[in-house]
Parts: structure tokens; C-alpha cells; sequence
């Protein structure tokens, strides 16, 4: 239901309740009203008929009264004879004729019921008042029929029924015109207003026709449309110098981490280097035995390829290059990550073990930012194990909703889960971690940079990292959005290049 009549019924339901409580205190009035006219209607009967009879004397008082009620009859009004001699009835005249011999006067009471009736207990006495002699002999009841009271409460209610009607009515067309003219019509612009902006149209300005809320809103709308003008603008000028900045951040996080492996890589090199000149001696001594030179050349042609493939590994890394976007195979990537550092992690006794699942489908981004950030967290791995440890990596596809959307609908991402059995992240620094220039490592060791750019490459590609909280050691997981078809609008159905739904894991 639209505002207007929404509030228009309530306002009128709100209406209708307080006139019906009004009328139903109106009607309670009018009855006690009546009721009150009652009681001293019957209190006035009650007198004159004492008077009327008083004194009597106690001789033969209970057949003068008998003979009294049997000639008394008044339509509405019923005699009967209650007590006499001192005598105490047991029926329901019992409290009155308490009460009345109490008071020493008439005493009466309304009684409810589907036939109501309002019945006095009329006490008389021997004497005339003032006389010491004077005394009760016996008691009279008067009864009234009392359904007048319900039949007068109806009619008067029934009178008043169509004139509460037509006011409530009345005064719900009445709201409803006023709503509609004064509320709903402008809002309603201002919700066209909305729409246009939320497209995109920010030229869309309201004219603030009236100095109430309306049009202070319609005052605060043309402000929020200008201000979201300017910051388009500053926007447009600043993303361009910060999508350059984030680059040259990333290209200098690659330099750093080479400068670091820079020790590890001459150390990789001297080895088959060393190969190769004690070979070539060997193949200098012995250049007339065939056979010998044949197996020093073929062992000095695999020192150089090994030689070129780490060669090529850091120039790959290292080299600056126009961000592309394409299809990343994730699982490769982190292959490659393993075999640049298995040097050292043999070197530094960590035990690798890369969990893969099968089929898992390409994710789109940039090939060398996405090994840029599998690389990062497996040296910050290697870093936390300088005595050796256990490393675990898991690249599975899993289905979540979107972080720090919880509404949103469930969706594929490959998630990469790098852990590490060393000293784990304090307590006190996780807030921190993804903080640009925040490390925990020792001068010289860190730039702080690593976590902080892969945390923005992973953003960059609709992606997020999370820091889990293992029994021991650190937990990073990254989730990266899983392209679907152009053509499919379920992002979680089958199709070729995802796996069925039945192969992945949920995290919560």
C-alpha cells in the first residue's frame, strides 16, 4: 500500500477508535445517568409507600401487608412481602434487608442479568418517627423491571451511529486529499529525482517551493546532486594518478622481493657455476677419452639450462609490464610460486604440500599480478620459518557471499589458502596487518609492503583476503571471483568451464 492512503487509514482508524471510545464513555455516562434516576425514582416510591402504611401496629401487621402487596399492581413494578416479626429471610432479599435494618431507611441495588431489575427492601415500622416505641415489624420489597436501561443505551447509540460514521469518513477523504497534495506529490519527485541520480543523471536539480521539511529536503537533495558533481570531477582526476601510484607501488614490492631473494639467487647460481668449472677442468684433462667429454658436456649443457631458467624466473618477476587482464590458472601459479623458492625451502628443512582441486576453472585477472601475490605470502611463509616447518597450500572453489556484503547472493570464488606452522601474527597486530609499511619482521628484513599490495591487487579484481586464526602459526586465504558465461544469470549453475556445485566447499 503507497504512503498516502497508508497513513490516511491509520490516521482515520486512529479517528474512529478515539470517537468510539468517546461514545462508549457518552453511552456509560447516559446509562449512570439513568441508573441514577433509578435509585432515587425507587427511593421515592420506597418513602411514600412507608409513609402511606406507617405506623402499623404488630398485631396483624403480616395480613395488612399481604393484603397491601396483592391490591398493589403497577405495570413495571412488583410488592412482595419480605420479613415480618423480626423474622430474617434466607433468599436473596437477605443483604438488602441487612442493610436496610443497618440504615433504618430503604435500601436498594441494581441486579444485572439478561433481565435486570433494580429491587428495594422498604422497612416498616410501628410508630410514627420520634416515638420511643418505635420499631421494625416487618420488611416490603419493591422490584422494577430495569431493561428500559439497555433499550435507552441502544437507541441512543444506534442514533449516533451514522453521524460517527460520516465524520469518520469525511475526515479520512479529508487526510488522504491533504496527504496527497502536500506529501506524497513531492516525494514523489523527490523519488524520480533519486532514480535519475542513482543512473547516473546528476543534473537533476529540485526547486524548493515551500519553507517546510518538503522543501528543506528538496534543499538538501540539490546540495547532495551538486557535491556528488564535484566529486565525479576530483574522481576522474584522481584515478588516473592513483591507478599510477598503485602501479609503481607494486612494481617497487617486486624489486624489493628480489633485492631480498638477491642473496638466495647468487647462492642458487654459484652452485652450477661451480659444476660447470670443476667439469670444464675435468673436460680439459681428459679431451681424448670420448666418453668422458661427452658426459662433462652433457653435465655443463644442464648447469646452463638451470642456469637460464633462474635467470629467466627473476627477469619474468621483475619485469615491469602493462597490466592485462585474462585468464589465470591459479593452480599454475602457484606451482611456479613453489618451484622459485624450493631452493630454500630445502635449504631452510620446510616441508611443502600444495592441495589442489580437480577442474578448477580459470579466474580473470592479470597473470602477473596474481603471481605476484601467491609469491608474497609464500615468502612471508618461508620468513616465519627460519628453523624449519611444515607449509600448506590449498587452492580449492568454494561459495560465498561477497565480504561485507551479507545480502547478497552466494557466488563461486577459488580460494587460495597459504599457512604456516611458524610464530603466527599477535593478537594485537591483525588489525594492522594489511596496513602499507606495516611488518613484524626485523629491520632489513621487510618492507611492509607485501601484504598491503596484494591485498589491493586482490580488491583489484573484485577479490578479498581474509587472516584466519589456525591453532598455530598464520592463515591468509584469498577468494577470487570465478568468471561465468556471458549468457548464464545463476552464477552458481553448471556450465563448461565451472566444475558442478556438488564439488564445492562452502566456508562460512
Amino acid at each position: 500500500m503507497k504512503l498516502g492512503p497508508r497513513v490516511a487509514l491509520v490516521t482515520t482508524l486512529t479517528v474512529a477508535g478515539v470517537l468510539a471510545a468517546a461514545t462508549g464513555a457518552m453511552l456509560h455516562l447516559r446509562r449512570a445517568d439513568l441508573e441514577a434516576d433509578l435509585r432515587r425514582q425507587m427511593r421515592d416510591m420506597a418513602d411514600t409507600l412507608a409513609a402511606s402504611i406507617e405506623p402499623l401496629p404488630p398485631e396483624g401487621a403480616r395480613e395488612a401487608l399481604e393484603k397491601r402487596v396483592s391490591l398493589t399492581k403497577t405495570g413495571a413494578f412488583r410488592l412482595e412481602m419480605v420479613a415480618s416479626q423480626g423474622q430474617r429471610p434466607t433468599n436473596p432479599w437477605a443483604p438488602l434487608v441487612e442493610e436496610a435494618t443497618l440504615a433504618d431507611a430503604p435500601a436498594g441495588r441494581l441486579f444485572e442479568g439478561e433481565a435486570p431489575f433494580y429491587a428495594i427492601a422498604i422497612p416498616i415500622h410501628s410508630d410514627p418517627p420520634g416515638e420511643p416505641r418505635r420499631h421494625v415489624v416487618a420488611f416490603l420489597g419493591l422490584v422494577r423491571d430495569c431493561s428500559y436501561l439497555n433499550d435507552d443505551v441502544f437507541v441512543t447509540a444506534r442514533r449516533l451511529a451514522p453521524w460517527l460514521s460520516l465524520a469518520v469518513l469525511g475526515f479520512g477523504l479529508v487526510i488522504y486529499l491533504v496527504l496527497m497534495g502536500s506529501v506524497v506529490k513531492p516525494l514523489r519527485r523527490l523519488v524520480d529525482g533519486i532514480d535519475a541520480v542513482a543512473k547516473g543523471d546528476l543534473s537533476r536539480a529540485l526547486l524548493p517551493q515551500r519553507e517546510d521539511e518538503i522543501g528543506s529536503l528538496a534543499g538538501r537533495f540539490n546540495a547532495m546532486t551538486n557535491y556528488l558533481r564535484q566529486a565525479r570531477e576530483e574522481e576522474a582526476g584522481a584515478k588516473a594518478a592513483r591507478v599510477e601510484v598503485e602501479e609503481r607501488l607494486r612494481h617497487s614490492e617486486k624489486l624489493a622481493t628480489v633485492g631480498q631473494m638477491a642473496a638466495e639467487i647468487a647462492h642458487e647460481v654459484g652452485t652450477p657455476l661451480n659444476v660447470i668449472g670443476g667439469r670444464a677442468k675435468s673436460l680439459a684433462k681428459r679431451a681424448g677419452d670420448p666418453a668422458e667429454v661427452r658426459k662433462n658436456a652433457e653435465i655443463i649443457a644442464a648447469q646452463v639450462d638451470r642456469l637460464t631458467k633462474i635467470i629467466r624466473q627473476v627477469l619474468d618477476f621483475s619485469r615491469k609490464s602493462r597490466p592485462t587482464m585474462t585468464q589465470v590458472d591459479l593452480a599454475r601459479a602457484v606451482d611456479e610460486a613453489i618451484s622459485f623458492v624450493d631452493e630454500r625451502l630445502k635449504r631452510q628443512r620446510i616441508r611443502s604440500e600444495v592441495q589442489r582441486q580437480a577442474d578448477l576453472p580459470l579466474v580473470p585477472g592479470n597473470p602477473d599480478e596474481i603471481q605476484q601475490v601467491v609469491l608474497n605470502l609464500v615468502t612471508n611463509a618461508i620468513h616465519a620459518m627460519p628453523d624449519g616447518g611444515r607449509l600448506n597450500v590449498v587452492v580449492q572453489q568454494v561459495i560465498r557471499r561477497k565480504e561485507g556484503l551479507a545480502l547478497s547472493s552466494p557466488a563461486p570464488y577459488l580460494m587460495l589458502e597459504v599457512s604456516d606452522t611458524g610464530a603466527g601474527v599477535p593478537h594485537g597486530d591483525r588489525e594492522r596487518i594489511f596496513e602499507a609499511f606495516f611488518t613484524t619482521k626485523d629491520v632489513g628484513e621487510g618492507t611492509g609492503l607485501g601484504l598491503a599490495v596484494s591485498n589491493g591487487i586482490v580488491k583489484d579484481h573484485d577479490g578479498w583476503m581474509e587472516l584466519g586464526d589456525p591453532p598455530q602459526g598464520a592463515l591468509f586465504r584469498v577468494f577470487l571471483p570465478v568468471s561465468a558465461p556471458a549468457d548464464d544469470d545463476d552464477p552458481l549453475s553448471t556450465s563448461p568451464g565451472l566444475p558442478k556445485k556438488s564439488e564445492s566447499a562452502t566456508i562460512d
